[in-house]
């Protein structure tokens, strides 16, 4: 054997091994210019939280006016429907499936992928089976919660929660008889 080192491990010879870096991908570059849409109610003035709650509150009110609502919708889609193809999509289902419902809808962006989702109220639901209206819309597009709606106030949260969103996109149609034209009308 030769003297020194030479036939010695490192950690027998006293020396510590290299230290290789841990590859980590650096996630958050600049975290001051990074505004998740998640919770963007946190970035809001306080004085605009009062005024969004408000906003909230008139929409629910006006919703709530327009017809005694008696089901509200959770629709999503099993691609990630744009905003446009998530419109033509629950229209065409409320045409074909539906037909002869008012309906209030908006359009939110999902939290967690790419793509849209709907969110809705309805009257005039006559005889229709929540089952199946609920199998009829998994079958075509996706997954589906369908609830009777028990309140005033599931009107006014739905608003708040989901029809005053930045960036949501809401339509309603109302039957004939349910139109504001047709509330004092009279036939003579």
């Amino acid at each position: 054997m030769h003297g020194g080192l030479m036939g010695l491990g490192l950690a027998e010879a006293g020396v510590s091994p290299p230290r290789q870096p841990i590859l980590v991908r650096e996630v958050c570059l600049h975290p001051e210019k990074v505004r998740s849409n998640m919770n963007a109610a946190r970035y809001i003035e306080p004085k605009d939280r009062i005024k969004a709650a408000e906003l909230a509150v008139t929409m629910g009110d006006w919703v709530h006016s327009l017809a005694p609502w008696q089901v509200i919708a959770h629709l999503t889609f099993a691609w990630e429907a744009s905003m446009w193809s998530a419109m033509r999509c629950y229209e065409k289902f409320m045409r074909s499936e539906m037909r002869g419902v008012s309906h209030f809808y908006a359009l939110e962006q999902n939290p967690g992928r790419d793509g849209f989702h709907a969110h809705a109220v309805w009257c005039d639901c006559l005889n229709r089976r929540r089952t199946e209206i609920w199998e009829k819309w998994f079958h075509r597009y996706g997954r589906a919660r369908i609830e009777p709606v028990n309140s005033r106030d599931d009107v006014s949260d739905y608003c708040a929660k989901y029809v005053c969103k930045e960036g949501a996109w809401w339509n309603v149609n109302l039957l004939n008889q349910r139109h504001p034209a047709f509330k004092n009308f009279r036939l003579e």
